[in-house]
């Protein structure tokens, strides 16, 4: 896999989708390579196993290997809120992402747990506030 540290990466999106029984991702990029897990991060590790046995195999039959995958390429997961809260329970907290966002943790508990969706506006609200909190950690020093 070319996954390297470098800022000049293509970005590969990964949809990761949570089912009744388990979690599931695929790349649309990529057709056909797809994995399942019992949860996020479990999905997260054979999504990216996937991906280097999939181009394996495409190598091996001859086949065109897409362009996004010959050069260094980061994965960004597209995930639902019930997911990302499962993903990082106990880490990212639904009274946590109130703070961040000034939201209201009962409309957050209602994402998180799959009875309401947040609309767009909410949504890439949620998501500015949680990059700007990963940037606020990464200035940290110790």
């Amino acid at each position: 896999m070319n996954k390297s540290k470098t800022h000049d990466r293509k970005s590969i999106v990964v949809i990761l989708e949570k089912s009744d029984t388990n979690y599931s991702a695929y790349i649309p990029e990529l057709d056909g390579c797809i994995a399942t897990g019992g949860s996020t991060q479990e999905t997260v590790n054979n999504i990216e196993e996937a991906v280097i046995f999939h181009l394996a195999g495409m190598k091996e039959e001859g086949l065109n290997i897409p362009e996004a995958f010959q050069k260094d390429y980061k994965f960004i997961y597209k995930i639902d809120f019930e997911s990302l809260f499962d993903w990082f329970s106990g880490v990212l907290t639904k009274s946590g992402i109130s703070k961040l966002t000034g939201m209201n943790q009962s409309l957050l508990s209602q994402y998180a747990n799959g009875i309401k969706k947040p609309s767009t506006k909410q949504s890439k609200k949620i998501e500015q506030a949680i990059h700007s909190f990963g940037e606020e950690l990464l200035s940290i020093q110790f």
